[in-house]
């Protein structure tokens, strides 16, 4: 055969194989439309209505036990999927609601993690079955911290009161001996004082996690908050012998952030009482402040023995220590950390930090500034950056900044 003739032959025979499946696909189609149309009409426009405005998952199934409606949420997010519902048991639960009309309910298990959806299904119109579910995964993990919390704060509170009761009847006890009740009132002294400091942290970490709603929010100079922490922690840490030196490279005269001042204050205010209690006698705490495009940053870096490797995942853990005897010694309460992280993500920023055994720690806190002159501009940089804090939760941690100009052990723990 002519190979010219060969050529033409084959490009026919698949122009008529595409054609063929290019009707026979449409022709699917249509078919399920058709189906959808017909079955459809007895579906009431008000209840496809209410399940289209919901956030909750909600599949209806016909008396074949096939889709004929999924609400936007079903579309994308798919709680239960395809495999799901051509699960053999999960379809026997379906035929029971479908005979009997009595609702059937599946609640997450607790202890398994990856049970995590509610399912509920119900008899719709005698031929349909609706089926609701919502993923419970994040309710479970905040009653997990809660708990968690709860029973930490309990261990926390209970070394402080226990020890004021016994040192008061201590003090009682030695009324005849000057001495003594002098050295039982300093350990009172003492206790009482990390007691209000615990108070203290926990009220601030409750106001840090709670929802900063709009009527909390204000314009805060950024520039003004760092400065003025510095300022009223310059006698702490001439106490501890350190020197605090700041570093100012921004820019932008006028870096705002609308946001809860007190909780602003309370991130940077832990960091820079952190780096002053785990420096060395005669060391310096580096307080540097950068803005750009992308926002505002505040570094506080110190020049203690470091954080090991395998610390840096935990640190911004509640009530979590490194060395927890040795720091309780030293009056830290184990929530300043996690204040820090809680207020600067409620503000659409973060914190992330840098350490390295013998050099020293770096913790840098990124802000979100509001562009007064545009403010829809501020509001879309404020979504991006809470967008950016969440990817930062799960990516790795950042590199290096630039070392501290010396280093000394050191005598705290963090």
């Amino acid at each position: 055969m002519d190979p010219a003739l060969l050529v033409l032959a084959s490009t026919a025979l698949g122009v008529l194989v595409g054609a063929g499946t290019t009707v026979a696909i449409v022709g699917a189609r249509r078919a399920g439309v058709r189906r959808a149309a017909e079955m459809r009409p007895e579906l009431p426009e008000v209840a496809t209505s209410i399940l289209d405005e919901i956030d909750t998952f909600a599949v209806i199934l016909d008396s074949s036990l096939a889709p004929v409606y999924a609400n936007p949420t079903a579309r994308e997010e798919r709680h239960i999927g395809d495999a799901e519902l051509a699960d053999p048991d999960f379809l026997g639960r379906v035929r029971q609601v479908m005979s009997t009309g009595i609702p059937d309910t599946h609640e997450p298990d607790p202890s398994n993690p990856a049970d995590t959806v509610r399912i509920h299904i119900v008899r719709f119109q005698r031929r349909f079955v609706l089926i609701l579910a919502e993923d419970q995964g994040e309710e479970q993990r905040v009653n997990a911290m809660r708990r968690d919390f709860i029973a930490n704060v309990s261990h926390e509170l209970k070394t402080p009161i226990a020890a004021i009761g016994l040192l008061a009847e201590a003090t009682q006890q030695a009324a005849d001996s000057p001495e003594l009740v002098r050295d039982f009132s300093k350990s009172l002294v003492k206790e009482s004082r990390r007691l209000g400091e615990l108070s203290r942290d926990i009220i601030q970490l409750s106001e840090a996690q709670s929802a900063l709603r709009p009527e909390d929010r204000e314009p805060v100079s950024l520039r003004d908050l760092v400065r003025g922490e510095v300022d009223s922690h310059r006698d702490f840490a001439g106490q501890h012998g350190v020197e605090l030196v700041v570093t100012d490279e921004s820019s932008a005269d006028d870096a705002t952030i609308m946001g809860r001042p007190t909780s602003l204050a309370s991130a940077v205010a832990n960091l820079l009482s952190n780096a002053i209690r785990h420096s060395p006698d005669g060391g310096r705490v580096g307080i540097g402040m950068r803005s750009d495009k992308s926002g505002f940053t505040v570094t506080v870096t110190d020049q203690g023995e470091g954080i090991a490797p395998e610390h840096l995942p935990r640190i911004f853990e509640r009530f979590y220590r490194v060395d927890g005897a040795r720091t309780r010694g030293d009056g830290g309460t184990g929530l300043g950390l996690s204040i820090a992280r809680h207020s600067m993500r409620a503000h659409g920023g973060d914190v992330d930090v840098w350490s390295q055994p013998g050099v020293g720690s770096s913790f840098t806190l990124t802000f979100p500034v509001h562009d007064s002159a545009n403010p829809e501009k501020g509001a879309k940089r404020m979504k991006k950056a809470k967008r950016a804090a969440r990817a930062a939760a799960r990516s790795a941690q950042p590199g290096p900044p630039e070392a501290p100009q010396k280093s000394a052990p050191q005598k705290g723990t963090r």
